[in-house]
């Protein structure tokens, strides 16, 4: 991932994968969009609280393949002892690049009533990665050998709290930031201008209304109201064509603030992704 930012802007796709052992679907729908050519995937990690195969298990299986992965790290659901143990499990089995995010309370997932871990902050948790790096566990002893992880976080381009808790990220090592969905791009244009690492721009268009009205009930995600009415009552197709038009604009006018883009895995159309891909592709071409 490393390599990549420096040479173009990314389009990275994001995957969840599914409840169980088989994950031929997920397999396959990773496999469609390489095809449609982005650099990269994402594999998320328990998104809302729900049991999913461990991200790294998928991973390997990818790099296996040659394609370029990115695991998500959530924290919450493990104490230290587990976040070291699992980092070092990950870099092991070849996975370099790693997104650090605290994961959602399991109160509203599979298991409410599982406990909800809290030994290492975000921001601790990217000083920790940063230490494998250089050899070390949190604690200060020395590794067998040291990981050279490429670690990131996430933020909300919304807020001026979310952007100021992206600059504490930096501070405690990350390499690249990633945002919440956009679909204004006035606020993603002012963050980029604050962030002096490479920062990708989470982005997502629906093929329901259904989908969208509960995209936009996530908190931190803060798409229109004008958007939101102006879909009531149309049809799946009018819906998908629309929102994926927004994002090709939102998409231009960020794209000479930004590193790339990042594909929320609600998002399972592989043409249009091939369209966005070539829309991307072009900008750079004028660039």
């Amino acid at each position: 991932m490393r390599d990549l930012l420096e040479k173009k802007k990314i389009v990275v796709y994001e995957v969840v994968p599914q409840r169980g052992v088989d994950q031929s679907k997920c397999f396959k729908l990773c496999d469609d969009m390489i095809d449609a050519g982005v650099d990269m995937i994402a594999i998320t990690d328990m998104p809302t609280s729900r049991v999913k195969i461990s991200p790294w298990a998928v991973g390997k299986e990818l790099v296996n393949e040659n394609v370029e992965v990115l695991i998500h790290f959530t924290r919450t659901s493990r104490n230290i002892l587990r976040i070291e143990s699992d980092l070092l499990g990950i870099y092991a089995l070849g996975l370099k690049n790693i997104l650090i995010l605290s994961g959602d309370h399991p109160s509203g997932g599979d298991y409410p009533n599982a406990t909800y871990v809290n030994d290492i902050s975000t921001e601790d948790l990217i000083r920790l990665v940063k230490k494998l790096n250089l050899g070390l566990t949190w604690s200060g002893k020395k590794l067998t050998g040291k990981t050279d992880f490429f670690v990131g976080g996430v933020f909300n381009a919304n807020l001026e709290r979310e952007i100021e808790r992206a600059e504490e990220k930096i501070k405690a090592g990350a390499d690249f930031l990633i945002s919440q969905p956009i679909y204004c791009a006035k606020n993603a244009e002012k963050a980029a201008d604050r962030l002096n690492v490479p920062f990708l721009v989470s982005i997502a268009f629906f093929s329901s209304e259904k989908q969208l009205k509960y995209f936009s009930s996530i908190p931190g995600i803060d798409i229109p109201n004008d958007l939101i009415e102006k879909l009531h009552g149309k049809d799946k197709s009018y819906i998908e064509d629309y929102t994926f038009d927004h994002i090709l604009e939102v998409v231009e006018k960020l794209y000479n603030h930004v590193s790339g883009f990042y594909i929320s895995g609600i998002v399972k159309n592989p043409e249009k992704v091939r369209r966005l891909v070539e829309f991307v592709e072009g900008l750079q071409g004028r660039s």
